[in-house]
């Protein structure tokens, strides 16, 4: 867990007070606090540099580097900081995409789950990038978050599925109740950090979610969810260098120095257009298939 000074700074990282109990009231605003200030991204496996899971790597990074990251980085920092504050956090096993892929997906991500004196759970998650902003009862129900829903059902024994709004995502991720070690999740990490196939690798992505909206970059396709727009989102093209690092130092309060956004930028745009070129010949090969 973070000690007294790293707590201390992650506090003002995220801009509220010390607790003064591990309540749920406080684990709201924890949750809510950390999400608004640290997106999640990827741009350091965009820029081929490890992915360190260690408490310190974390703190240095997310905390006093102002960066985000990935799902492990996240709920790794979150509960640290959730640890320090005296709440009961467990790390567990999840799964996104396990409904679709099997169990091949288990250990790709890291949720967390926070136990209250009355028995109650509640799963807390930073590290999906178009999640819920606060954390939800672990019980069969839909939940409104701002402006956008959630759902989790048991799946019997000790899993459970949770599906992210449709409007948003076509998305479901597992978990399992019983707790974790951190290092568990390490070589899952370091594969999806690494391998070619890795959609991390393939597709720079930065996403946050607000109370009422929910931006997602990925290349430089910047989608803007928002039910009360009458499509309930907007798209548009990142249009050339600055209007990118405007984009990530602006609306996602990312500290990223000028070389490495020009690096970036090259990758959006080389994965932009590689995009485009797919899309092209799949829709040339369903014309010539009619």
């Amino acid at each position: 867990m973070f000690d007294s000074s790293q707590l201390t700074a992650y506090l003002k990282r995220v801009g509220i007070n010390a607790p003064r109990r591990p309540t749920l009231h406080a684990l709201r605003r924890v949750h809510r606090a950390h999400i608004a200030a640290m997106p999640y991204e990827n741009l350091d496996i965009q820029l081929g540099r490890p992915i360190r899971l260690d408490v310190d790597s974390l703190f240095a990074k997310l905390v006093e580097g102002g960066r985000g990251g990935y799902c492990y980085e996240h709920n790794g920092t979150l509960a640290h900081a959730l640890e320090a504050m005296g709440f009961d956090v467990r790390r567990v096993l999840g799964g996104v995409r396990r409904e679709v892929d099997g169990d091949e997906a288990w250990w790709n991500h890291m949720p967390l789950v926070v136990r209250f004196g009355n028995g109650s759970e509640y799963l807390a998650d930073a590290g999906i990038g178009t999640g819920f902003r606060d954390p939800l009862p672990i019980r069969n129900g839909n939940y409104r978050v701002g402006a956008f829903n959630y759902s989790l059902w048991s799946l019997g024994g000790d899993e459970w599925r949770c599906a992210i709004d449709p409007r948003v995502a076509n998305l479901t991720f597992d978990f399992a109740l019983a707790a974790r070690r951190a290092e568990e999740f390490g070589p899952r990490c370091d594969e999806l950090a690494t391998s070619p196939e890795s959609p991390f690798v393939k597709t720079l992505t930065v996403q946050n979610p607000s109370e009422t909206d929910m931006f997602v970059l990925r290349s430089r396709t910047l989608t803007v969810y928002d039910p009360k727009l009458p499509e309930g989102k907007t798209v548009r093209t990142v249009a050339d260098p600055a209007d990118f690092a405007a984009l990530l130092r602006g609306r996602f309060n990312l500290t990223l120095d000028d070389t490495d956004i020009q690096i970036l930028w090259t990758k959006a745009v080389d994965q932009h257009e590689r995009r485009l070129a797919e899309d092209a010949a799949a829709e040339q090969a369903a014309s010539a298939s009619l």
